[in-house]
């Protein structure tokens, strides 16, 4: 007689003392091993988020700046000038503003290190 290894893989819900495993049992695994994966929609739904942001702050900043501009321009009576300098403002804040939402939601929390020694 030979005995082959059992390889015994550990549910994620703990099995109830009867052993009978139930549909709230299944239910309880199925929510654990799903809770363990990312999602994949909602990583998705960032991704689209942040390039949805981009282009609003850079369609805002020509718009707002560049308006700006135009009304100094009037007033001032060099339109053509503080049009283009007003759109140049206006991009280069977008752009501004935009690295530094992008990179304060690219930080993770720092962890302690543990000492090996």
């Amino acid at each position: 007689m030979s005995t082959a290894p059992v390889s015994r893989r550990r549910s994620a819900a703990p099995v109830p003392p009867s052993g009978h495993r139930d549909a709230q049992w299944y239910r309880r695994a199925a929510t654990k091993a799903s809770a363990a994966e990312p999602d994949a929609q909602a990583t998705s739904r960032v991704s689209d988020d942040a390039a949805w942001s981009v282009v609003s702050h850079i369609a805002a900043g020509i718009l707002l700046y560049g308006g700006l501009g135009w009304l100094l321009g009037t007033w001032l009576g060099n339109r053509p000038l503080f049009v283009a300098g007003g759109v140049l403002l206006g991009v280069s804040l977008a752009l501004f503003m935009l690295f530094r939402k992008l990179e304060s939601l690219g930080r993770e929390p720092e962890t302690p290190r543990e000492d090996p020694s």
